[in-house]
């Protein structure tokens, strides 16, 4: 029997989106839970960093504030081009009261948004035909 390749690109097509959905829905609830369990701070925006050496785009870095009135510095690492704060901006934060250093920005779901419609093309192109395609693959598998 001949190798099902098309079944296969189907297959691969199929499991590539339901991973970066399954991610996007993770990266989702994690922020979620943050906001929900974390502390909530104001911070300031004290400089741009590009994410690689002389590229865009580029991601701000943040100084906050904790309970016990230590100053830390949050450098995001979700960049944009054009970037999506400005030196001096006042942004609200949340961090982990347990862990100070893991902070995500309120509101910040670009990553999630990216890795989504991206997960969702791969199902889109692939929904329709997986189950013929997983048949194929099976009764190839099964010689």
């Amino acid at each position: 029997m001949k190798l099902p390749v098309a079944d296969l690109l189907i297959l691969l097509f199929f499991l590539i989106g339901v991973l970066l959905v399954s991610v996007a829905g993770y990266l989702y609830y994690d922020h979620q839970q943050l906001v929900r369990t974390g502390v909530m701070t104001k911070g300031i925006v004290i400089g741009m960093h590009r994410m690689k050496s002389r590229e865009y785009p580029v991601a701000p870095s943040i100084r906050y504030r904790i309970q016990d009135g230590r100053e830390l510095v949050f450098h995001s690492s979700e960049g944009r081009n054009p970037p999506a704060y400005s030196i001096g901006e006042e942004v609200t934060l949340y961090y982990d009261p347990q862990n100070p250093e893991r902070v995500k920005l309120d509101g910040n779901y670009l990553l999630v948004y990216v890795l989504a419609g991206i997960g969702a093309v791969f199902l889109l192109l692939s929904v329709w035909t997986i189950g013929e395609s997983v048949a194929a693959v099976w009764a190839w598998l099964a010689g």
